[in-house]
């Protein structure tokens, strides 16, 4: 069953992975509404400088290759929603430190639902266009493991919820 596991997973692509990440953020949010947490924090870093980062410098440019005129005009919207979601979280930052409680709760509810809007047009729009050769996903896969490397395994791992055998194989 092991090998069976291991052999479905090997298949995964960098979108795939997104897409994993994607989910783990929808989990966060849900708790982030129903239980006041500081966890917010620590998924906006992550958003700000690993996921997001992953899209914009790997996934964006290789499906602009493409050529596809619908990608033309829907990435530039999607590179857009991450400069709001980076005000936003800018934002969250000055009210925390201001300690305006109550804008501070609704520029969260703003962020979490920013990025959830964004993601589903992530995953409805785009992603079903990645289809990029092997040694091509390959040098995705290593792009983006360098941005995880860099924002920290274990940060990554504990807010997305994926094992370090699971990113293992997607490399």
């Amino acid at each position: 069953m092991e090998q069976e596991e291991s052999n479905h997973w090997s298949g995964m692509n960098s979108v795939e992975l997104l897409m994993m990440e994607h989910a783990a953020l929808r989990l966060h949010f849900r708790l982030a509404r129903e239980v006041n947490s500081d966890s917010i924090y620590e998924v906006e870093e992550f958003v700000r400088k690993c996921h997001a980062r992953v899209e914009d410098e790997v996934i964006f440019p290789k499906l602009r290759e493409s050529g596809n005129e619908k990608l033309e005009q829907v990435l530039p919207r999607l590179e857009a929603d991450h400069k709001l979601i980076v005000t936003i979280g800018d934002q969250i930052k000055a009210r925390t430190a201001q300690g305006d409680i109550e804008t501070l709760r609704k520029r969260i509810l703003l962020y979490m639902s920013t990025v959830e809007s964004h993601n589903s047009s992530e995953e409805s729009l785009i992603f079903q266009y990645w289809n990029v050769g092997e040694s091509e996903e390959r040098d995705a896969k290593s792009r983006a493991r360098k941005i995880i490397d860099e924002f920290g395994l274990n940060r990554y791992f504990a807010i997305t919820g994926i094992s370090e055998k699971l990113l293992g194989s997607v490399q």
